[in-house]
């Protein structure tokens, strides 16, 4: 397949050779000329039909001048485009190590071509490896002060494709299945090639995105929408571990989030909040956090969920700079430490008792009993706002006292809405008979959400473990 570069290249030789000739025929009767030597392609990031984001990683041995070239799209401006003009189809380049842009397609380095944006740039850069991408999360068109634009999800094409244009912007061609057969014209333009003037493509060695990161303990790759991952890992000694993390986040809240607990209090000792996080590029609810923490000896898991849109498995606005790092991942700085780490299996937490799954306008209870004075789990999912839990937990003792109660300013953001509250805590309780309670309102329970639901719907309501 020819590269953009050698296709546009080749449309000016064969002008210049026209110009040339009758110039030379006219004054010399010479019609010969000798084309200059193509430059060497070292990236190739094409056809992005079936897919929203491609890579290619590459090493340069010493300092060296690249050549990019990249064609993408933008919406039309009346004016000069700005620097922050978002594009929905562009290109990038990562350093690998430091997982920073070195350079990225905006609306200042690019010029309009027709329906298009170009790049055609070079670049001095130092010796390292680095990440070229290239990423079409969406498509738009603007008609004087009008814009439209859609994401394009790759996964529900077919049945989309196979839909009428229809209602009053069918008529602009600006209707959701005319904006589909207009970026269907041009995606197959889409994408960027680094090519090496004055130098070889065998010196530059490729690998897979992204950098294999040395020391990884623990690594939980975020690539679906809905999605729950954890990972168990033991500490044998006090240390230091690197923390990178990516999600989603906007206004006060995470939507894609990771943390890490103490296996054994429950207790979190790291998580990613809008606060300590940073944007991370592309659109402006991603967000990465990079943090070094010390942890004591001991049990831990590592935490990290996605809510049911934006994710590897279909960005819906533009993906974060470093797509392939969307989760959490756990690295040992000192090689010293790396063999006081390992994985583990979580920890056995047995069921004493449960009342989960359930529904709206209902009032259960469990009894357990304990033969001897225990710690204990307790995990539930409630619906809570304002100034307090709108679904009540509690545990109450054989004279009904109540001896813990799930109270909103003890709790987590459960996933989902904003009103979905989850805590999870270790407590000691004497000997005894004890009742599980669980009450619900008239709306919002398992299987009757009337906004999105829990990270772990099947736990609505509240289980007590038994320790390890």
């Amino acid at each position: 397949m020819s590269s953009f570069l050698m296709s546009e290249a080749a449309a000016l030789v064969r002008t210049v050779q026209a110009i040339t000739a009758f110039i030379l025929a006219l004054l010399l009767g010479v019609v010969t000329l000798r084309a200059a030597e193509p430059e060497p392609r070292i990236v190739s990031l094409k056809g992005f039909e079936a897919v929203e984001v491609k890579s290619q990683g590459f090493t340069l041995p010493r300092p060296m001048k690249v050549h990019v070239y990249a064609k993408g799209g933008g919406l039309r401006r009346l004016v000069h485009a700005r620097p922050e003009e978002p594009l929905f189809a562009y290109g990038w380049i990562l350093n690998a190590t430091t997982r920073e842009v070195v350079w990225q397609m905006d609306g200042a380095n690019t010029k309009r071509d027709w329906d298009y944006r170009v790049a055609d740039q070079y670049l001095d850069l130092p010796a390292g490896s680095y990440e070229a991408y290239f990423a079409n999360h969406g498509f738009g068109q603007s008609f004087l002060m009008a814009q439209w634009t859609r994401n394009i999800d790759r996964r529900s094409l077919a049945s989309e494709q196979a839909e009428r244009p229809r209602g009053f912007l069918a008529a602009f061609g600006a209707d959701r299945t005319s904006l589909l057969r207009h970026w269907k014209e041009q995606v197959v333009n889409y994408g960027m090639e680094i090519y090496l003037p004055g130098g070889q493509a065998s010196e530059v060695p490729i690998f897979e995105t992204p950098l294999r990161w040395r020391n990884v303990l623990v690594s939980l790759s975020a690539a679906a929408d809905g999605g729950q991952w954890a990972q168990a890992f033991h500490l044998r000694k006090p240390m230091s571990v690197h923390v990178y993390a990516e999600g989603e986040g906007s206004g006060r809240r995470m939507n894609d989030t990771g943390w890490i607990v103490d296996a054994r209090t429950r207790a979190r000792v790291w998580e990613m909040t809008m606060e300590k996080s940073a944007f991370a590029g592309g659109a402006r609810k991603n967000r990465r956090q990079v943090e070094t923490i010390q942890l004591p000896a001991g049990d831990y898991e590592a935490i990290f969920v996605t809510d049911d849109s934006h994710s590897p498995a279909d960005w819906n606005a533009a993906p974060p700079c470093d797509p392939g790092m969307y989760g959490l991942t756990i690295s040992v700085p000192s090689e010293a430490n790396l063999a006081a780490a390992s994985l583990e299996k979580p920890l056995a937490w047995a069921v004493l008792a449960e009342a989960v799954r359930v529904g709206n306008d209902q009032d259960r209870s469990t009894p357990f009993s304990l033969t001897h004075a225990q710690s204990v789990r307790i995990y539930a999912i409630a619906e809570g706002s304002g100034d307090g839990m709108d679904d009540e937990a509690w545990i109450e003792d054989a004279a009904g006292k109540r001896v813990w109660t799930m109270e909103l300013d003890r709790t987590q953001p459960a996933g989902g809405a904003s009103k979905n509250r989850q805590a999870d805590e270790v407590v000691s309780l004497p000997k005894g008979t004890y009742t599980l309670r669980f009450r619900t309102d008239d709306s919002h329970a398992y299987g009757h959400w009337n906004s999105s639901p829990p990270w772990d719907p099947e736990h609505y309501g509240i289980t007590v473990y038994s320790g390890p």
